[in-house]
Formats: C-alpha cells, structure tokens, sequence
C-alpha cells in the first residue's frame, strides 16, 4: 500500500489527529512577534505531539481545484516521501522533497479529476523518524477552483497521520 493511500486511509477514520489551531487560514505570529497573515506557514500545536508522516487537505471546494502549490517545511527533519494526492496524475515536486527538510509541491487538473472537493488529501509527506508536531509547518502559496477564483487559505489544513 502507497503512503498515499495509508494516509488517506488514516485519515478519513477516526485515527487522524486533526488540530483545529493548524488552519492555513490562521494568523501565524513571525519571529518578531508581530501577527501574520493568513497566508503565511502555518506551525504549532502541542508540543508533545509528534508524528512521523502529515497530510494537506483541502477541507472543501464546491468549484474543485483547479491548481495549487504548497510548501511543507519540518524544520530539520528528513523527508522520506512525498506522494500525490487528488492531483496525482500532473504532481510534481518542484523544490526540495526527498532528503531534504522541506517540499514545494504544485499539481493541476487537466482531467477534471476535482471538479468539487469535499475534504481531500493533497500530498502526504512521510519523515524518517517522528518529529514535533509543532516543527511541521505548511504554506499555501497559490490554489485556484475550476472557475478562475482563488481559494482562500482557509480551506487548507495539515493534519498528523498516526
């Protein structure tokens, strides 16, 4: 079984950690202690909770996704594997990925393929050992429905995959 489909599993039971404060949409604070916007990475949750692989999702879209790019960064730890999701058949990875700590992955639907979204995984990312919930950060760079419009950064969230 892929890592996609091991974490898609996982997810949709009741096994996968959802943190509501790990919204894209979230106002982040930066290094200066000033707030940032939404768009910006997203981090935190509990300091205790670690995970060795996280999912990006697209909560729902009713005009689908058309287009996206996301970065994950994990702060020092060793991506393992980076697998596609909805979007898979025009997945790529475009920065970092595989032994590296980071990944920018974009993805397009040429096929239709989602045309409406409800509460679909993106890209799972797998890390060669378990790493602190709250040094996994995501950022929305770019997302577009079938219709032209951005989609807002709300839509998107990380979550942990025990």
């Amino acid at each position: 079984m892929s890592l996609f489909e091991r974490v898609t599993d996982a997810f949709r039971e009741s096994g996968a950690r959802e943190d509501p404060e790990r919204d894209a949409g979230e106002p982040v604070t930066d290094s200066d202690g000033a707030g940032g916007s939404g768009d910006g990475p997203v981090g935190g949750g509990p300091a205790n909770e670690r995970t060795d692989a996280i999912v990006a999702v697209c909560q729902r879209a009713t005009d689908g996704v058309r287009t996206y790019t996301i970065e994950i960064d994990a702060a020092g730890a060793e991506i393992t594997e980076v697998a596609p999701g909805l979007l898979e058949a025009h997945f790529e990875v475009a920065e970092g990925g595989v032994g590296a700590d980071h990944v920018t992955v974009r993805a397009v639907d040429f096929r239709g393929e989602a045309r409406t979204v409800e509460a679909e995984t993106l890209v799972g990312v797998r890390f060669a050992e378990s790493v602190p919930l709250s040094d996994v950060q995501m950022r929305l760079v770019a997302a577009e429905d079938h219709g032209g419009d951005t989609l807002p950064s709300e839509l998107f969230r990380i979550a942990a995959v025990e």
